[in-house]
């Protein structure tokens, strides 16, 4: 008797539920269906059929989208009393939502009594609490309507009154909504004004603003901006560490150098600010300005503590601009000799003077012929005690590189095999095994150095990857028809010839291929090594016309958007022919849409229309 009685209330409640939960899906599902007619009516501008399915929709599902959807049926039925009536009610339902006074407003509006609604936007305004959360709820309220002339005098009447955060951030996104970009500008400083603790927050946003192209005229407004109040405001760091910040961002990097400097003097900062431009500079290859940020800290004396630093930086700096430049001064590699050498009798042979030494023994190998010296250099490095696995691996790969620039080619690839072997899974053994397969590459074991290629291809460092890559594909696509190598095992040795500044040698090698194979695929890779070697010994016009070659030869082959480039520049910068440049520039953007050059070109032909 038990068990029955307990069973049956079970039963019935389930029945019950089991009821309710049918009867509601069908309500669901007949909400939907009409949601779905009405949206159709609307669409096809059948309002009162709309409002009628709307208004029965919303009493059984009351949102935002509904009451939305319901009164713009009315409003294009201009039926502003049932717009009235509808809104009112439903503002009673909701006492503390005052965006609903807004919309009883707007229903003022919208029948035309503009004055009047004007008025009562005024009213719940003024009498509207100074709190963040209804300030913002008021904002959002007038937005909504597209009313952003109110939405301001809700912001400005309790600027003053909002703490934690100030209203600066909305405001400023108020003003860029309304294409007032001055007073957003001036909103964004103000907060930063506001509070320090703000300052990365603005620059956040602002940065956008920056370092978009697009939005020039904004950016050159905010420059402006900020130089008046430095000027209005001397004695703040605020605007002048912004115009800095300013001056970083857009890369205007000579000006950001003379505002470090000021600031430097102003603030008694020690020269920590430039010489941490400095490493911004260097790592944009700023050269010449980053050897002036070290010298500004070098000559503030021994006793500051960015002094040292700086004394071995000045020399990469001045290292790094002669090795990628095209060209180099014989004076001025003379002069960061001697600044090595006496460096280095200072600081001995060791970790701290390791780069140094491989530095002056790269220059004196590579651009002061002085191989012997080079290599009586690098020799004892290698061989210190205490020096780091890592630093004696690099020492090992340029005493390789130099090696093989003289003509020690086993010699070389007996140190890259050694790196590679000590640091199989690194990135420095990964640079040993390329350097290891390009040797076999110039030598011409083709097959070989293609198998070592394709490993590397899937290496972690990407610029190894990439350098891997594309000499893979040089071998793979050079192929002759009978399955051999020997147009590009005649490249090859020309290449090496290259590397080892024998130029002579190296063009009359590239010659054979042109006589011997007119019709061989590399020929675009023959011009465009001759074009290269022409520019290093300063022949601009017959590099011009080599790069023209190279283009001819196969307009559709991955060299022909560089020659294009190249011949770009060459006429831009070397034959001053600016007019053949712009030409060329057009070309490129017109011809190769996907080239990795077309932000350059695009860049350099539209500063040459605006001249």
């Amino acid at each position: 008797m038990f068990r029955f009685v307990s069973k049956r209330p079970s039963v019935l409640i389930s029945f019950l539920l089991g009821f309710f939960l049918l009867l509601n899906s069908g309500l669901f599902a007949q909400i939907g269906i009409q949601e779905k007619l009405a949206l159709q009516y609307f669409q096809n501008k059948e309002y009162e059929k709309a409002a009628e399915l709307y208004q029965k929709v919303y009493s059984q599902k009351p949102s935002p989208y509904f009451y939305n959807y319901y009164l713009d049926c009315l409003y294009n039925l201009n039926d502003y009393k049932k717009a009235k009536s509808f809104v009112h009610s439903v503002a009673k339902r909701h006492p503390d939502e005052i965006k609903y006074k807004v919309e009883e407003a707007f229903v003022l509006q919208q029948a035309g009594k503009i004055v009047k609604a004007g008025k009562v936007y005024d009213k719940i305004i003024k009498s509207s609490k100074k709190k963040r959360a209804q300030v913002l709820a008021l904002a959002n309220a007038f937005m909504v309507r597209g009313l952003n002339k109110y939405a301001l005098k809700t912001y400005l009447r309790a600027l003053n009154s909002v703490k934690n955060p100030p209203l600066y951030f909305e405001l400023a996104d108020l003003y860029s909504k309304m294409g007032d970009y001055n007073a957003m500008i001036n909103a964004y400083l103000d907060m930063a004004s506001a509070d320090d603790a703000y300052i990365d927050a603005v620059k956040a946003k602002l940065q956008s603003i920056v370092t978009d192209p697009g939005e020039n005229e904004v950016s050159e407004a905010l420059k402006t901006e900020l130089l008046k109040r430095t000027q209005k405001h001397p004695n703040q760091t605020l605007y002048a560490e912004f115009l800095y910040w300013y001056s970083v961002q857009k890369k205007d990097f000579s000006i950001a150098l003379i505002q470090a400097k000021a600031l430097d003097h102003q603030f008694g900062e020690l020269g920590g600010r430039v010489f941490n431009l400095a490493g911004i500079l260097l790592a944009n290859k700023q050269y010449d300005l980053a050897v002036e940020a070290y010298q500004y800290v070098i000559n503030l004396g021994k006793d500051y503590p960015y002094y040292s630093s700086s004394l071995v930086n000045i020399l990469q700096a001045r290292f790094l601009k002669i090795t990628s430049s095209k060209h180099s001064d014989t004076k001025e590699l003379l002069n960061l000799e001697k600044a090595y050498q006496k460096e280095i009798s200072i600081l001995g042979y060791g970790n701290n003077s390791a780069q140094m030494i491989m530095n002056l023994a790269h220059l004196q190998a590579f651009y002061l012929n002085n191989l012997e010296g080079a290599k009586e250099l690098l020799e004892p490095l290698i061989n210190s005690p205490g020096l780091s696995a890592k630093l004696q691996a690099e020492a090992k790969l340029e005493l390789g590189d130099i090696k093989l620039f003289s003509g020690e080619k086993w010699g070389a690839s007996l140190l890259y095999k050694q790196v590679e072997k000590a640091h199989k899974h690194e990135p420095i053994g990964y640079k040993a095994k390329y350097k290891a397969a390009k040797f076999f590459y110039y030598v011409g074991e083709m097959e070989w150095a293609k198998v070592q290629l394709k490993v590397l291809s899937g290496a972690t460092s990407k610029l190894i990857a990439n350098d891997a890559m594309k000499l893979y594909l040089l071998i793979s696509e050079n192929i002759s028809e009978d399955s051999s190598y020997d147009a590009l095992t005649i490249y090859a040795r020309a290449d090496l010839l290259d590397y080892q500044k024998k130029y002579g040698e190296a063009n009359q090698t590239l010659d054979t291929i042109l006589k011997v194979f007119p019709n061989n695929p590399i020929v675009d890779n023959v011009y465009f090594l001759k074009a290269e070697m022409a520019v290093k010994q300063k022949e601009y016009a017959l590099a011009d016309s080599l790069f023209n070659q190279c283009l001819l030869a196969d307009p559709q082959a991955s060299l022909a958007d560089n020659a294009l480039i190249e011949r770009a520049r060459i006429n831009d910068q070397y034959l001053h022919n600016k007019a053949k440049a712009k030409e060329l520039y057009k070309q490129l953007l017109m011809d190769y849409p996907g080239s990795l050059f077309t932000v350059e070109a695009r860049k350099k032909y539209r500063n040459m229309e605006k001249q």
